[in-house]
């Protein structure tokens, strides 16, 4: 259930209102007003409408607290499905997300929408309220990439670390200009790269010497590092991916060697990063 000032900010949202208009100060007191009397004689009633059992709605309450972080319409859409059909939507739809493996490159309402036509037929035989819900998944699928990015963030995991000039300014403007956070499109592509040895070339595996698995990567390749020859070529062409292959390389094996190896082979580092800028420079 929404709080009065998250249904005024939904109300506001739907109607347009800009408040910044001082020609219509009038009308907007109007409408706000209204908003007030249509929370607490229509939205309530409609919501204590639904009944259930005292725990029926702790449990349900307890879940919108959960999603927070949510814009309060998506935050809404998801707790009413849970409200009526007792299924949260955020795991079907996030195991989903997790096998895009570009989805936190995204940033046009066209990738979204693509994403939740993807979603809507892989989901509707087992989710058939979906039905018509098209724009709401859309919806919550560009509120999802900015919750997880959000997370992220505050987590302080994956961190910008200091390389260059040039690659903290690639990172950082990317993110100021499009959203986009560079670093945890390249950690959620280690995390799942780290988990699938199957995917590692031949060529780049080493016989572990653990016990819980049967490969380590071999890091000290020279080429398609990370798989990135392929990676990089089915990458959405973006102002801030063009022309960055060799970045992404150098991003992953820094986090590669100070996040996934655990041995912080710094030497490696050293000779790695001495070549590699190298490259960059005399292209």
């Amino acid at each position: 259930m929404l709080k009065v000032e998250e249904y005024i900010a939904q109300r506001k949202k739907e109607d347009g209102i800009n408040e910044l208009d001082h020609t219509k100060s009038i009308e907007n007191i109007k409408l706000l007003v209204n908003y007030i009397f249509e929370y607490f004689n229509t939205y309530i009633n409609s919501q204590d409408a639904k009944g259930g059992t005292a725990l029926h709605r702790e449990k349900i309450d307890k879940y919108y607290q959960q999603l927070s972080e949510y814009e309060p319409e998506v935050r809404e859409w998801l707790a009413g499905i849970y409200d009526d059909y007792g299924k949260q939507i955020i795991r079907s739809v996030g195991s989903i997300l997790k096998k895009d493996r570009f989805f936190y490159l995204y940033n046009k309402d066209s990738e979204f929408r693509a994403v939740s036509y993807d979603c809507y037929s892989k989901l509707i035989k087992k989710l058939p309220f979906l039905s018509n819900q098209t724009e709401m998944l859309f919806l919550f699928i560009k509120d999802y990439q900015r919750v997880q990015i959000q997370k992220g963030l505050q987590s302080n995991l994956p961190v910008i670390p200091f390389i260059s000039d040039s690659i903290s300014e690639w990172v950082e403007t990317t993110w100021k200009k499009y959203q986009i956070d560079i670093m945890i499109f390249v950690f959620d592509w280690l995390i799942y790269f780290s988990d699938h040895e199957e995917i590692w070339p031949i060529t780049h595996r080493k016989k572990s010497k653990e016990a819980w698995r049967k490969y380590e990567y071999d890091y000290k390749q020279k080429s398609n590092l990370f798989n990135l020859d392929s990676l990089y070529r089915d990458m959405p062409k973006k102002p801030y991916t063009k022309g960055k292959k060799q970045w992404f390389e150098i991003l992953m094996m820094y986090e590669w060697l100070h996040s996934f190896e655990g041995n912080d082979d710094s030497s490696y580092w050293e000779e790695y990063a001495k070549k590699s800028f190298a490259s960059i420079e005399s292209n």
